[in-house]
């Protein structure tokens, strides 16, 4: 039987990669770690991990077993925070995860949905990127994740798309483009225009489609948030381009979105772990999510 610090130790491999890195996030000294990963092999059987240029790599078999690692894990420290909420007179935890954009438009209304009809249900929310929300679901970190992206049929995690997305090109009410009607990505070329970073799936649907139409595609900044980009143009330092969640962000704060494009490879979707059932707290968040972007996409 592994140990509760045995899996911290595998977890920490897997995510930063080095023995010394691993130990410290987890308060170990360095030898202590590499002797406790030795002992694991011998008691297991099977090499878990294989030196390559002084750095340690994990063999087919210790990414074989890493999904049970981060499961059990998973499990425990979930069973550790269900505990202490029971503790402290609450029952349940519901767990979300969200894209910084998606936070900010479509949790508030799902949330209170969710308070009303638990309302002694506690609620975390996890920020991060759409890949990092990915392998929260996969680890059962969070009961649900909103990204924006589609996930292939393959994919490690199960999806529910929410809406398809769209480019809108986000202005001062000053502007003189605010008042006009049937934009294109055509117009753009020869505005100063704020985007979205290659990194982020709305940012690269954003080159793909500026690629697809011919049309040059000349950014003066790049951000890693639609918000941070609204922001931008209302200090009128350009035309910003956001898909649709940073659409409605930006008309609830005084800005001008007219809609460019739609995106074809890109969209608003829910994500979970396979074969996770889904609580019914879970549901009545997911029931949330679909109303509003029902009434607002």
């Amino acid at each position: 039987m592994l140990s509760r610090r045995e899996l911290k130790l595998l977890r920490a491999m897997h995510t930063l990669g080095t023995v010394t890195a691993a130990a410290a996030s987890i308060d170990m000294t360095q030898p202590a770690a590499s002797a406790m990963l030795k002992d694991l092999e011998i008691r297991l059987g099977v090499a878990l991990f294989s030196r390559e240029k002084r750095r340690l790599r994990m063999t087919a078999q210790g990414r074989t077993l890493m999904p049970e690692v981060l499961n059990a894990l998973a499990a425990l420290e979930s069973a550790d925070r269900l505990a202490n909420d029971m503790r402290h007179g609450t029952v349940a935890r519901l767990v979300i995860g969200a894209v910084a954009i998606a936070a900010s438009s479509l949790l508030p209304a799902a949330l209170a949905r969710v308070r009303a009809a638990h309302p002694s249900v506690a609620v975390t929310v996890r920020a991060g990127t759409a890949l990092e929300i990915i392998d929260m679901a996969v680890e059962h970190r969070v009961d649900l994740g909103i990204i924006i992206g589609k996930v292939a049929d393959n994919h490690r995690v199960t999806s529910l798309t929410l809406a398809p997305l769209s480019l809108y090109a986000v202005m001062r009410e000053d502007h003189p483009w605010a008042g006009r009607v049937g934009l294109s990505l055509t117009d753009m070329a020869d505005q100063t225009i704020i985007v979205l970073a290659d990194a982020l799936p709305a940012g690269s649907a954003t080159r793909a489609a500026f690629d697809a139409q011919g049309v040059p595609y000349r950014t003066m900044v790049e951000v890693m948030q639609s918000s941070a980009a609204c922001a931008l143009a209302a200090e009128g330092l350009g035309v910003a381009i956001v898909e649709s969640l940073g659409a409605h962000y930006a008309t609830r704060v005084g800005l001008v979105a007219h809609k460019l494009v739609a995106l074809e490879n890109s969209a608003l979707t829910l994500v979970w772990a396979p074969g996770h059932v889904l609580s019914a707290p879970a549901i009545c968040f997911r029931d949330g999510v679909l109303e509003k972007v029902a009434a607002n996409m």
